[in-house]
């Protein structure tokens, strides 16, 4: 059911780039940390997201996903004031834009495990706010029109409101395999759904065909994400 995508050609003409997921333990059950984007930037204006960026050539590591751990680090620290730590940081999942879109990017998402009451600092200038809030508060939200986040991170924030404490969320990906996605973007009437691999329309881009459903819909500018199976086990 969920083939293996081959990522090593389809992303020879994206960008390396790091996503850092901070999560901890609220009053109120589990938490993750969002950063507000300037609504005067070119990309993603106004929308709330998870901490990262690109990966630079001076970030250390032996290989892609290493060099990314290391830049997912430093754009947190860079964006936020906040330091990793003491557990290290788990890769979650993996982004290919899709080959339609001009300025694609190769994302390696981590999460990262915050212990205690650390001050965030935003730098008012990229970023320009943020929150802690609960990934169920966060969708509810988006579903209703009143917090603009892009795919990934409501499809990252879903994954996550599974979980009712952060022990639960790092064992549970700690066992995973981390999931990729390499979105199919297909017009159906005046929707756009974005198929994921493990779709049963994923290969022949066919939203019609939903036997097994992972996939993202936009309708009127509000997201909707679906995933009708569990992700399998590291081997």
């Amino acid at each position: 059911m969920f083939e293996k995508v081959d990522l090593k050609n389809t992303a020879t003409s994206a960008r390396a780039a790091a996503t850092l997921i901070v999560t901890r333990d609220g009053v109120d059950g589990l938490e993750v940390l969002l950063l507000r984007r300037n609504p005067s930037l070119k990309v993603m204006a106004g929308a709330w997201v998870f901490p990262g960026g690109k990966v630079d050539a001076g970030d250390a590591g032996g290989d892609a996903l290493s060099q990314a751990n290391s830049a997912a680090i430093r754009e947190l620290h860079e964006e936020t004031g906040l330091e990793v730590g003491p557990e290290p940081i788990l890769h979650f999942s993996r982004w290919l834009t899709p080959e339609v879109v001009k300025h694609r990017f190769d994302t390696y998402f981590f999460l990262a495990p915050q212990s205690g009451n650390a001050s965030v600092v935003v730098d008012g200038s990229e970023i320009v706010e943020y929150r802690w809030v609960k990934p169920d508060v966060a969708i509810a939200e988006q579903g209703a029109g009143a917090l603009k986040v892009p795919p990934p991170t409501l499809v990252s924030l879903t994954d996550i409101a599974e979980y009712h404490s952060l022990a639960e969320l790092v064992q549970a990906v700690r066992r995973r395999q981390p999931p990729y996605f390499f979105p199919r973007i297909v017009e159906h009437g005046d929707d756009h759904v974005f198929l994921y691999p493990g779709d049963s329309g994923y290969d022949a881009a066919d939203v019609n065909q939903s036997e097994t459903c992972h996939r993202t819909t936009m309708h009127q500018g509000v997201f909707s994400y679906q995933r009708d199976f569990s992700w399998p086990d590291r081997q």
